[in-house]
């Protein structure tokens, strides 16, 4: 398994970057981060856990943690908007991207996320702005 840092980025920060004209999407899921240095990740479509659908507790575990479209699919987990189902437990989730960095400047971005342990959108996007 790769020891790269990755980083979760939700719909809602993609679409506050382009709004703001910071970010652009290549054709190859490639995006391109605006800043003095070159940042680009590489989108995987993904999923953040972030409760049960009923409030129960978690029998599986899953809450707080992202998981690949493929690895879903893979556990036989069915997905359908913003929920999971798994194992005849629903799961609701935010659905984003996985971004795996392609350029030093964008290893050292996803460091600081995961440093910085944000865990939240408005953060995230807070954080990539101000570190663009």
């Amino acid at each position: 398994m790769s020891t790269e840092k990755k980083i979760f980025i939700s719909q809602e920060v993609l679409d506050a970057l382009f709004e703001q004209g910071k970010a652009e999407l290549k054709e190859d899921n490639t995006l391109v981060i605006h800043s003095k240095e070159a940042q680009s990740f590489k989108l995987i479509p993904g999923y953040k856990f972030l409760c049960l659908a009923s409030g129960d507790k978690d029998p599986h575990n899953l809450v707080g943690k992202i998981f690949t479209e493929q690895e879903l699919k893979k556990a036989n987990a069915d997905i359908y908007m913003d929920s999971v189902i798994y194992k005849d437990i629903a799961y609701q989730v935010e659905t984003g991207f996985l971004g795996v960095p392609q350029t030093q400047k964008a290893e050292k971005t996803a460091q600081k996320v995961d440093e910085a342990g944000v865990d939240d959108a408005k953060k995230l996007a807070d954080l990539l702005l101000k570190i663009m």
